[in-house]
Parts: C-alpha cells; sequence; structure tokens
C-alpha cells in the first residue's frame, strides 16, 4: 500500500463520538465521493447515520447535500460550523478525495474537487486552524493543495492520523539530514577544489620564480613558505601555518603567498615587455633590409 492508502486506511478507522461530527465527516465523503465505492475504506460512520449507505439520496439527505447539474453542493454550511466539524469534514473529505506524496520523495497534499464552491470549503476548514493552502484549477477541476512539510504535519495531526503523522515525521527528519549531509560534502568538496586550485597556482608561481634564480632572492620569511607550499601542496594554509616558527595564521599565510605571487606575475609581465620589445626590433631590423635590398635591386 502508498502512504496515502495508509493514512487513509488509518483515518477510516476515526470514528467521532458526536453526531454533528459525524454528519460532518459524512458530508465531506458524500460531497467530494466522485463515484468512489462508498465502503473501499470500511466508512464505519455511514452505517452509523443511515441504515442503507449505498443509498445515495439518504446519505445526501442525512448531511444537507442538494445535487444541481450533476454536482454536489453542500446546501447547509453550519453543518461545519464548529472546529470539531471541521476536522470531521477535512477528514471524509481527504478519505475520497484526498492524496498525499510520501515525505521520502516529495512534500506534497491535495483535495481535488469538480466544484470551486467545495474547495473553497475545505480551504475555509484549514484555514481556521491556521493551515493555509492553494487553490488551482485544470480541465474543469480544482485542487486545494499544500506543499509545505509543517503545513501538511498540522492537517495530519488536525485529521487525527496519527499514527501516519509519526512516520511522515520520521521519514521528514531523515530526509533533512541526509540533504544536510549532502549540502556539507558538497561544500566540503568545492572548498578542497578550491584549496587544491589555489596551491597549484601558488607552486606554479613558486617554480617560475625558481627557475629564474628570483626565489633566493626573496626575503626569508617568503622564501620559507614557498618552500612549504612546494613540499606539502595538499595542506591547507592553516596546516601550513603551524608548521612555521613562530607559528603563523592562515591569514598570514596568505597574505605571504599571495605577495610571492604578486612578484611572480610582476617577474612574467617585465619578461612579456621585453619579449615583445624584442619583437619589435627584430621586425624593424627586417623591414629596413627588406627596404636597402629592394633599393639595391633598382639602383642595379
Amino acid at each position: 500500500m502508498s502512504f496515502s492508502d495508509n493514512v487513509k486506511k488509518e483515518l477510516a478507522e476515526v470514528v467521532p463520538v458526536p453526531k454533528h461530527c459525524r454528519t460532518a465527516e459524512l458530508a465531506g465523503f458524500i460531497l467530494f465521493r466522485q463515484k468512489k465505492p462508498v465502503d473501499k475504506y470500511n466508512m464505519s460512520v455511514l452505517k452509523s447515520l443511515t441504515d442503507d449507505p449505498d443509498d445515495a439520496e439518504k446519505c445526501m439527505k442525512v448531511c444537507k447535500i442538494e445535487e444541481n447539474n450533476g454536482l454536489l453542493f453542500l446546501k447547509d454550511t453550519d453543518i461545519i460550523e464548529r472546529n470539531c466539524c471541521k476536522r470531521s469534514f477535512l477528514r471524509g473529505a481527504f478519505l475520497t478525495a484526498g492524496s498525499i506524496s510520501h515525505p521520502q520523495n516529495e512534500y506534497h497534499l491535495e483535495f481535488t474537487s469538480p466544484t470551486r464552491s467545495g474547495t473553497e470549503l475545505l480551504y475555509e476548514a484549514a484555514a481556521a486552524f491556521d493551515v493555509v493552502g492553494k487553490i488551482a484549477s485544470a480541465d474543469n477541476r480544482f485542487r486545494l493543495y499544500f506543499k509545505d512539510a509543517d503545513k501538511i504535519s498540522d492537517l495530519l495531526n488536525i485529521m487525527e492520523a496519527h499514527v501516519s503523522l509519526m512516520e511522515f515525521e520520521n521519514a521528514r527528519i531523515l530526509k533533512e539530514v541526509r540533504n544536510n549531509v549532502n549540502r556539507r560534502v558538497n561544500c566540503e568538496t568545492s572548498n578542497l577544489r578550491k584549496t587544491a586550485t589555489a596551491s597549484e597556482y601558488a607552486c606554479e608561481c613558486i617554480r617560475f620564480l625558481e627557475e629564474r634564480n628570483s626565489l633566493s632572492t626573496l626575503p626569508e620569511p617568503l622564501r620559507v613558505i614557498a618552500h612549504l607550499r612546494t613540499e606539502y601542496p595538499e595542506k591547507s594554509l592553516s596546516e601550513l601555518g603551524e608548521m612555521i616558527e613562530p607559528k603563523l595564521g592562515r591569514s598570514g599565510v596568505n597574505h605571504r603567498l599571495e605577495r610571492i605571487i604578486a612578484i611572480a606575475r610582476d617577474l612574467k609581465g617585465k619578461e612579456e615587455q621585453n619579449d615583445q620589445k624584442s619583437n619589435h626590433h627584430c621586425q624593424d631590423f627586417q623591414n629596413g633590409c627588406n627596404t636597402r635590398s629592394t633599393s639595391c635591386a633598382d639602383g642595379k
């Protein structure tokens, strides 16, 4: 059985004691019946109110429902005036026109109705307990739905599906714990990836300076951190700071590495400028040679 069927099975076993509540539950059940068999969920409420639960006219008369153009309407809304009757009305409606997704998949509970007036009655009944849903319509049908986990939990409690409520909350807790773990793992993975990328770039800058014999000209604090960075590329900045005497904080290590990177960038920029100047001189020389060659050819 699905989670939705389990909820309905539990609700079908809840029989209100006051007659007015039983009438309200019957009204919810009949109003949204949609041609489903009356005894699908062992509706003992029906049997307690009428001697012939299969007689549609008797059932409608008991709960003051009338039919108009094939649609059912609640003629007297006073039968769901009390909050206890609103609970029963919601319970009866859910039994015949409700559904709920398993919380492991998604948070979704809804009622369907062929009339907007019926949907509005459900909306007002739930809103009386500060549980406000949303109404949508499509293909001449109306839906009152809830996607907030807290609201769905409240509705299960209102309809007195206490066992299903505990199952819902347990699944919800496990889902939230799993999501939190996944978020933390993703965050840590992202941080490790960023750390690895930054470490690799710093090592490249240090090797660049070393190849040009510029590393030895750096101040000793920078040479020390450069050596540690290339020696232990997998370690974090905080771990590198612990290996220095006196110990250095993460920001201090980061500041020294940024100075090394800036020096490497500056040196690389100067080399590129010199290369550009050299290429420019070579091009000028080549142009001059071509000009002289052309002049000699003309003179000949």
